[in-house]
């Protein structure tokens, strides 16, 4: 079963236990809005729908332990190859999941605030941000192309802007990646699916 379904599925229960309930607390009162407990119900369920939906194309992932996080940030790009971090932050959709994938292969799925890091060769690399499930649908694909030098090392900040129409992700190449790095000791790091591309 799909997860979408399976967030169809249960904003339905939402609905129904809502509605009962209502229905039940209103009829306690005296005489009951014929209504009332279905209208709370059916907006309630269709909203947890909704939100389930968006959070559909989430995957389990566990924190990168703590050991494994220090070494991350100091760690220095092995010979000819370079290092790419990328984190996310913002409240805007934190808890759904982006799937972050460079030169089109998959390297990880962070919710915000998290970071990771994969080695890379040198040269020119495409980043793409999205994400999955119904949120997917209702957000732009993000991306940002950088260029890292050989025994180099880049930071990408991502984060979700809205707009009337559908929600953004924006990737944008910091400056001074040391500052990032830097910055980046306060968060919580996801380990990456691809460490090395």
């Amino acid at each position: 079963m799909s997860k979408t379904l399976q967030a169809v599925i249960l904003g339905c229960v939402v609905a129904l236990v809502v509605s009962a309930g209502g229905a039940f607390l209103l009829g306690l009162g005296g005489e009951p809005h014929p209504f009332g407990g279905l209208t709370a119900g059916l907006g309630l369920g269709l909203f947890s729908a909704y939100i389930f939906a968006n959070l559909s194309g989430n995957r389990r992932i566990a924190n990168a332990s703590d050991a494994d996080k220090a070494a991350a940030l100091g760690r220095q790009p092995p010979p000819g190859k370079a290092l790419i971090y990328l984190y996310r932050e913002g409240y805007i959709a934190k808890l759904a999941g982006l799937n972050i994938s460079i030169d089109g292969k998959p390297v990880a799925q962070l919710k915000s605030p998290r970071f990771t890091c994969v080695v890379v060769p040198a040269g020119h690399h495409v980043i793409s941000a999205k994400f999955g499930g119904l949120a997917g649908a209702q957000s732009l694909i993000g991306d940002c192309a950088l260029d890292i030098a050989a025994d180099g090392a880049a930071a990408v900040r991502i984060g979700v802007r809205m707009t009337l129409g559908r929600n953004g992700v924006d990737l944008e190449q910091q400056a001074d990646a040391a500052a990032a790095r830097a910055h980046m000791a306060g968060l919580p790091m996801t380990p990456p699916d691809l460490a090395e591309l």
